[in-house]
């Protein structure tokens, strides 16, 4: 028994005649393409796309807006200017009534004479 237990104990010794193992060459493993990489890229480029269009719209939308209050003032001057010349012509008219020239030629001594009046086509 002491024996047995002593084999058990001992360490087990290499076989001097067997030839020592030689350690195999590292093997470079190819690994497959992820198929997620792909997809992962394309989300990233839609994403990427998407903010382009989304400040774009922003850009143009903030353009549009000051264009129109330009657009607006410019209506505003348009309308000052109409009402203006409106004024100005309706002096025009006012000045050159008959009634008014009539008036100013009694106070510098002449006279309408419509013998002396001919239309001329």
């Amino acid at each position: 028994m002491v024996q047995n237990v002593q084999r058990q104990a001992r360490p087990v010794q290499s076989n001097p005649t067997q030839p020592k193992e030689r350690p195999l060459p590292r093997q470079i493993v190819h690994l497959s393409p992820v198929s997620w990489r792909r997809e992962v890229g394309h989300i990233i480029v839609a994403i990427v796309v998407m903010m382009a269009f989304g400040v774009g719209s922003v850009w143009l939308s903030n353009r549009a807006t000051m264009y129109n209050e330009i657009s607006q003032q410019k209506a505003t001057e348009l309308d000052h200017l109409r009402n203006k010349n409106n004024d100005v012509k309706e002096q025009v008219s006012n000045l050159t009534s008959q009634g008014r020239l009539n008036k100013i030629a009694e106070k510098s001594g002449m006279t309408l004479n419509n013998q002396n009046i001919k239309n001329v086509k």
